[in-house]
């Protein structure tokens, strides 16, 4: 099985962020491995974390969750045996398996399962000592970038390298949920792969999926999506999740996007514009019939399609000489005939 980087030259990688949209409940957390994968996605992710040890139980509500956002969050744990039955229904479907991990008790647990890369949430990205630690999970690093500054960014990729760790994706990422549409800076995109030579992805967190269509149109090699069976479940990120048809549209449109993904500067067109540019183009066509001998001159012709004939770049050359050949009005002239 090619790995996250392996996939990345190749396509643009969608993984399905399953997160805490299983509601604690795993029989729910398979059916949405099984979902995913038949909408095409190449990855799916959970999250792995202990409420206790992620939350302080004075921590106030976000705007997307209960106030009493810890009771909330500790409803939607994976329990530890869970993993070894995630991660065996994704490689079922030959699915990349991931999770962010959020203490030492999680990242235990998931030393014993086994991840094919790291996802690094917003949160994580200054927390150095537990990122170096996750190294013994492996050496993929997906970083989102949500409420970093650029300072904070470079200052972790430098850490990262410092330790060993070269193979990193970037995240462009809003951490708002739903993120508004005035929040999103996809050109940040461009932006990051410049600015660090590393390759860089979108973590979505918007509603609808046409953000990270644009996004993959910016250059976006992996797109994190969060994923649902139904909007209308209970749970703070269902709302801003894609559904299995949208998220089967997601993948689709980003398959055909990846085909375009290429440059050849312009120094050849496409074969499906060969016949385009017989029949699009404009030349020089006779204007009323063109008697043999007659000079030809910008009075017994016009420039029209179809540009089977001289182009109108070569004018200049034509005018002047006499015809070979009676010319009919509207026929396209050629320098054979002349």
């Amino acid at each position: 099985m090619k790995d996250l980087l392996q996939l990345m030259n190749e396509k643009i990688v969608v993984t399905a962020e399953i997160g805490i949209n299983h509601n604690g409940d795993l029989k729910l957390a398979e059916e949405m491995i099984d979902a995913a994968a038949q909408c095409g996605v190449d990855a799916v992710k959970f999250q792995c974390f202990k409420t206790g040890l992620m939350y302080s139980r004075l921590t106030p509500g976000f705007t997307h969750t209960d106030q009493d956002v810890f009771s909330q969050v500790q409803k939607l744990e994976i329990q530890d045996d869970w993993w070894p039955l995630l991660h065996e229904r994704a490689k079922k479907h030959n699915l990349l398996f991931s999770s962010s991990i959020f203490d030492h008790h999680s990242l235990l647990v998931l030393e014993k399962t086994g991840i094919d890369f790291l996802k690094i949430a917003s949160s994580e990205i200054n927390n150095h000592a537990f990122l170096e630690l996750q190294k013994k999970l492996g050496d993929i690093y997906v970083i989102s970038t949500g409420m970093a500054f650029l300072d904070e960014i470079a200052e972790t990729l430098r850490f990262l390298k410092s330790i060993g760790i070269e193979k990193i994706i970037l995240l462009e990422c809003t951490s708002s949920y739903p993120a508004p549409p005035g929040s999103i800076h996809l050109l940040n995109i461009d932006f990051l792969h410049h600015t660090f030579k590393l390759p860089v992805g979108f973590s979505d967190h918007t509603l609808g999926i046409h953000y990270a269509i644009a996004a993959a149109a910016r250059g976006a090699r992996f797109i994190e999506k969060h994923f649902t069976l139904d909007k209308t479940m209970n749970g703070p990120d269902q709302k801003i999740s894609a559904d299995p048809p949208e998220m089967k549209t997601l993948v689709q449109t980003l398959s055909e996007i990846n085909l375009s993904m290429k440059s050849n500067n312009k120094m050849s067109i496409s074969p499906h514009e060969l016949d385009s540019r017989d029949l699009g183009r404009k030349s020089i066509i006779a204007l009323k019939n063109i008697k043999k001998g007659e000079i030809i001159t910008p009075g017994n012709t016009i420039v029209k399609r179809p540009g089977k004939g001289i182009p109108p770049e070569q004018a200049r050359f034509l005018y002047g000489r006499p015809a070979k050949q009676d010319i009919d009005t509207d026929q396209w002239i050629t320098w054979d005939m002349v």
